[in-house]
């Protein structure tokens, strides 16, 4: 294990002082949190006791433009870092008032104090973290990122991709271990073969150290060292803070599981008491002033969660209902203006692309692949040579610690666009929403996520289609070179993320492309095609074969509207409901299995919607629950498999 310097770090008597204090609120916080029978009683809690001395030496190394992530035990981290204690206790509470408003959140970002907020599986934050220190080595900066787990989290697979991709670019991040023992009831010799997790260190050729993580003074000098490391250049460091926490995992568990002497011999160490003795020695803290601190913090504590406990809750909300009415399908405004020129779907992601970067310096375009070959498909290709290397960054992770790294940048300044296979998707969605929705810290992140062709397309279909049941989350997939260009445009400018769905086997595709594209809307439909007597609502790669459909049909006497959704999440409704008062008729087309898709969603809607309206019944259209493994083709809408269903339709 190659360790740090462990050079003097100097600490004022006022910040002697302000630790003990610190972690003096954070053991009576939890205190009254957890009594039954005082005003805390929360529920949401996973308490940290026994912990304070680690997260105060960690929180507190860090300067105040630097940012911190931390995992779901760290709510004093949080404290010390700028967050209130009338927020914290608000958002424990569920209140109305609190920073999330109610969503009962034990970690709302507080980005305005350098807080990125944190989500259930605490490795996530230390791919945001990551992220965040990605940003600033980007723009040259001289920041730092601080990211804390615990050691359970040490041995997950998105930590790894993120210490990796820190370690490979050196990037200022601070890596934090608060080693408690346990990884919720297991043990440390069930969670790993080392003897401590700084020691993976030497893995990723970066610096790592074991410390006593009950003693604040040596926590918070190794990572102190660590933060100046960062900040002049030198790249990420590993601190582990051997502690122990007194409760289990969450306020519901018993802890049975811990032995009783282990117990026994860490309350002996117990930081708080150890602390209290060092600061008399320095003459900093006698029983007097001892009594008379722990008098004002424990009524600063209590006032704060009784007047918490006494706000109200938030009212629940109903979803708005869609009105159906005969009124005429919205036309979408037009994707573009002035001359235009035949262009692939793929080249006009690639404009589009090169324009953004052109005009914004904060798009950053992130993938494995992104420079040379231009990602997955070469829509990159090029953008590497003209932007250079921090604008066009390669990084070595696919799954959640790529989507974790853009989450990150983007609440730290940066538009990152990054490249995700669509079987890679599932992995990081639980990331994207639990770091990068909500109005509190709005990440403006788009996700390109090329799904198709092949035989294990209808694989990639089930990731792709996934995120459309995030609320929040704006998903949108072109069907055509224009519409691709106008959507792309606009999630480069959309305040929050973007998954971009590319169907690939539209790659090829040709058709005109303005000189001048407008952003379209994120959240309309396209009137692909006009009818009167069935709707045929298709959406990516299934748009072509239902226009193909449709002028079939219209040579047999049938005319089918053909409307493309475009936008999966949030569904224009609107659209269909409209197009379907006219016609009386609803075909969809699913580019995806016959059940649990955008189709589905889309039928049941029309029959709760619009059933008076309808004069047949709905009918779907989607490929075989398998797929063949003979054939590379997809098995995607066919156009005679639609005809088929619009003169059915049409016909009943």
């Amino acid at each position: 294990m190659t360790d740090l310097r462990g050079a003097a770090v100097e600490v004022s008597e006022a910040q002697l002082l302000a630790f003990y204090e610190w972690m003096l609120t954070g053991r009576l916080l939890e205190a009254s949190l957890l009594d039954p029978g005082g005003p805390g009683g929360s529920g949401f809690l996973y308490p940290g006791s026994g912990q304070e001395a680690a997260q105060v030496g960690f929180a507190a190394a860090v300067d105040p433009g630097d940012v911190f992530a931390g995992g779901h035990r760290d709510l004093l981290a949080r404290l010390v870092r700028g967050v209130t204690l009338e927020e914290a206790v608000l958002d424990l509470f569920g209140k109305a008032a609190g920073p999330s408003r109610g969503r009962r959140s034990f970690g709302t970002p507080a980005l305005d104090r350098g807080v990125l907020g944190v989500s259930g599986a605490s490795a996530d934050g230390v791919a945001v973290a990551v992220g965040a220190a990605l940003a600033f080595f980007c723009r040259g900066e001289a920041r730092v990122a601080l990211a804390l787990c615990g050691e359970g989290a040490a041995a997950t697979g998105v930590w790894h991709e993120a210490v990796n991709t820190a370690a490979v670019l050196g990037l200022p991040v601070v890596f934090g271990v608060e080693n408690n023992q346990y990884a919720y009831s297991l043990p440390n010799e069930r969670v790993t073969r080392l003897a401590y997790t700084a020691h993976r260190a030497d893995g990723y050729g970066i610096p790592g150290v074991v410390v006593d993580g009950n003693d604040v003074l040596e926590v918070y000098a190794a990572a102190r060292e660590a933060v100046e490391r960062a900040r002049s250049g030198e790249g990420p460091s590993l601190v582990e803070a051997v502690t122990f926490r007194y409760q289990g995992h969450h306020v519901d568990d018993p802890a049975e599981y811990v032995d009783p002497e282990a117990r026994r011999s860490w309350q002996g160490r117990d930081p708080l008491p150890r602390y209290e003795e060092y600061l008399g020695i320095r003459g900093l803290l006698d029983e007097i002033r001892r009594s008379h601190l722990e008098g004002r913090v424990r009524a600063r504590v209590e006032r704060a969660v009784s007047w918490a406990r006494q706000q109200a809750d938030p009212a629940p909300a109903a979803s708005p209902v869609v009105v159906s009415s005969r009124a005429e399908p919205p036309e979408p405004e037009a994707g573009g203006a002035g001359d235009e020129a035949e262009t692939t779907l793929a080249g006009a992601l690639t404009r589009v692309l090169d324009e953004a970067m052109a005009g914004d310096a904060a798009v950053t375009v992130l993938g494995p692949d992104a420079a040379g070959p231009g990602g997955l498909h070469g829509i990159t290709r090029g953008l590497h040579d003209r932007y250079g290397p921090r604008r066009v960054v390669e990084l070595p992770a696919v799954g959640p610690g790529l989507v974790g790294a853009a989450v990150g940048g983007a609440l730290c300044g940066m538009r990152p666009v990054a490249e995700i296979p669509a079987r890679h998707l599932g992995g990081a969605l639980g990331l994207l929403a639990g770091h990068a929705l909500g109005a509190e810290a709005p990440a403006p992140v788009v996700l390109r996520v090329p799904y198709g062709p092949g035989p294990f397309s209808a694989w990639d279909l089930v990731e792709a289609v996934a995120p459309a049941r995030y609320p929040g989350l704006s998903v949108v997939v072109p069907a055509t070179p224009a519409a691709a260009g106008g959507l792309l445009a606009a999630a480069l400018r959309h305040p929050g993320p973007v998954v971009f769905l590319e169907p690939v086997r539209l790659y090829p595709a040709t058709a005109p492309l303005p000189s001048v594209i407008r952003p379209e809307a994120l959240d309309r439909a396209r009137l692909a095609r006009r009818g009167g007597d069935v709707t045929l609502v298709a959406w990516g790669a299934g748009v072509a074969a239902a226009l193909e459909a449709a002028a079939e049909a219209s040579g047999l006497g049938v005319e089918a509207e053909v409307i493309d959704l475009q936008a999966l999440s949030p569904l224009d409704l609107d659209a269909v409901v409209a197009s379907v008062a006219r016609t009386g008729r609803l075909v969809v087309v699913e580019d995806y299995l016959p059940y649990g898709g955008v189709g589905a969603e889309v039928a049941s809607r029309v029959a709760e919607e619009a059933f008076w309206h309808l004069d047949a019944p709905v009918r779907r259209l989607a490929p075989p629950g398998g797929f063949p493994f003979g054939h590379a083709e997809p098995a995607g809408p066919r156009a005679a498999d639609l005809l088929a269903a619009i003169l059915s339709s049409a016909n009943t």
